[in-house]
């Protein structure tokens, strides 16, 4: 019995034993695959949840790629809009259309003194670059016009704005995309009045010389012949510059008379002068010079006509002291500042 006992309790240890080991193995699979729930399955077991909150079937957004959410959806589909829109107006604006710059070689042709000069359409030059053999595009800058932001008293420095005038319908019709048509210009290169005759550069006062030679020959052509002879030589010139208008230049000669029939000879002084383009441009301009010459004997006394220097009283003069007085006084020449210039 002892033995039985014994090996009851045998049996008995060996069902403890084997029961400890049973429970032992079974609570460690189970903390096992708890464990393996929780560090590997936690993704899973999260999807799940998040798939029973959406009723099993949607993903949520936020695990999805950007072009399928809504906000995707709207942002390709405005883009495509912003690229389709694009598209048309390069079609209508480029594709089949010549880019035309109108005012790139604009340009503008001025003549007269700064502070008085004028300026209008007809001033404007424009070279505008173009294919030429292209009949459309000819019809189309043949009909530009041009306008001026200023037109009256223009003086160098002067900013002026120059706009091309066209018609956009027929630019459309000739298929012209114009690029600009405006060019703002700083006027220049007008002819600016001397301050006075010691301003007048050598240059100018040696061709203001030599213009006005060329006209005395000519005024004592018509003295010279059977009864006179006629020698002009140079003596001095002078500036008649006034506050408006023109200023003029008055050169001033010692002519010799010979009377044939008796060899006798008198001298009296003469001039000739220019009324316009006294200015500081007066070598780049083709200038007038003015006046004429005559003379007669009436009795004993000798009559000059024409330009001839006289006193208030019309007296010839042969005394060069008297000469820029009676410049001053001179009918043509009233009012003016009478200054000497040097050539």
């Amino acid at each position: 019995m002892d033995n039985n006992q014994f090996n009851s309790n045998n049996n008995s240890n060996g069902s403890y034993n084997a029961s400890q080991a049973g429970s032992y193995n079974a609570n460690s699979q189970q903390n096992n695959a708890y464990q393996y729930d929780q560090q590997n399955n936690a993704y899973q077991y999260d999807q799940q949840n998040a798939y029973s909150n959406n009723g099993g079937n949607i993903p949520p957004q936020g695990n999805m790629p950007f072009y399928k959410t809504t906000k995707g959806i709207i942002a390709i589909a405005l883009s495509l809009v912003l690229i389709l829109g694009l598209v048309y107006w390069g079609f209508n604006n480029l594709i089949g259309y010549t880019r035309i710059d109108l005012a790139k070689n604009v340009s503008l042709k001025l003549s007269g003194e700064s502070g008085t000069a004028t300026l209008s359409s007809s001033n404007v030059r424009n070279n505008v670059d173009y294919d030429k053999s292209n009949e459309k595009l000819k019809t189309f800058v043949n009909s530009i016009r041009y306008s001026v932001s200023k037109n009256m008293a223009i003086k160098n420095g002067d900013k002026v704005k120059v706009t091309v005038v066209y018609s956009e319908s027929l630019a459309k019709e000739c298929k012209v995309k114009v690029t600009n048509a405006e060019k703002e210009i700083t006027i220049s290169g007008l002819g600016e009045k001397f301050e006075d005759g010691s301003k007048v550069s050598s240059e100018v006062a040696s061709k203001m010389k030599t213009d006005a030679d060329s006209k005395m020959q000519q005024m004592i052509s018509g003295i010279n012949g059977a009864v006179w002879e006629a020698t002009p030589t140079y003596h001095s010139m002078y500036l008649a510059k006034t506050t408006e208008g023109n200023d003029i230049v008055i050169a001033v000669y010692d002519l010799k008379l010979l009377y044939k029939q008796t060899n006798r000879s008198v001298n009296y002084f003469v001039y000739t002068y220019c009324a316009s383009g006294v200015n500081t441009n007066y070598e780049k301009n083709s200038i007038l010079w003015n006046g004429y010459t005559s003379v007669s004997i009436i009795g004993n006394n000798l009559y000059g006509y024409g330009n001839f220097l006289q006193t208030t009283d019309r007296r010839l003069i042969s005394d060069a002291s008297l000469i820029e007085s009676c410049i001053t006084t001179n009918r043509l020449f009233t009012g003016k500042t009478i200054t000497k210039i040097n050539a």
